[in-house]
């Protein structure tokens, strides 16, 4: 589930719609949470779909670390990639704003963290745009990732968490662990699963 206070609306007519916040929101703030309508396919039962269902979903899937394929059945799913997002996936099983989102602004994330398998071009315009998502993305800038992460992670108590009720309580006792104990941080290493 995406946070309350984002909508979708058309980017451009080349990238397609993208997700909008429509209020500020503070870094740290739990912005998606993995629920139970969200669609979940293994690998191999996604293979079997037809080709039309499976050329459609593959824009807006993602693999999780078992390779599962998760698509949102709300908008987030609409997220579109940025060098320089504005949240991330974690491996707390919910994406947490990295740093402060102004009203208006595209809501962003990092695709290098959803296990492509094969590298593709990608033009998000941002300063240090990488040009290309590749498989090996994680293993490259997972510290540099993982630094951003947890500071946010340890905003969490900070700031207004309207998600909050939808993260289990298995996932609450580890953030509550890693706010007692910065050594708990679970790294997006975690997160890498290859076919």
């Amino acid at each position: 589930m995406i946070h309350p206070d984002t909508i979708v609306r058309t980017v451009s007519p080349l990238l397609g719609n993208g997700v909008f916040a429509i209020r500020d929101i503070p870094c740290g703030t739990v912005m998606v949470v993995r629920d139970e309508f969200d669609i979940c396919l293994p690998y191999d039962d996604f293979q079997k779909l037809p080709d039309i269902i499976r050329e459609s979903m593959e824009t807006h899937v993602y693999h999780d670390r078992e390779g599962t394929l998760v698509l949102s059945w709300d908008h987030a799913r609409f997220m579109n990639h940025s060098c320089c997002s504005n949240t991330m996936m974690t491996d707390y099983n919910l994406e947490i704003a990295i740093r402060d989102i102004r009203a208006g602004e595209q809501i962003t994330t990092e695709y290098g963290l959803l296990n492509v398998q094969e590298p593709y071009e990608i033009h998000c315009g941002c300063d240090g745009c990488r040009k290309q998502l590749r498989p090996d993305d994680i293993d490259k800038y997972g510290n540099d990732w993982d630094e951003l992460i947890k500071a946010a992670l340890l905003s969490i108590p900070d700031v207004s968490q309207p998600l909050w009720d939808m993260v289990t309580p298995d996932i609450k006792h580890r953030l509550e662990e890693l706010r007692l104990d910065k050594n708990k941080y679970s790294s997006v290493q975690n997160l890498k699963w290859r076919k």
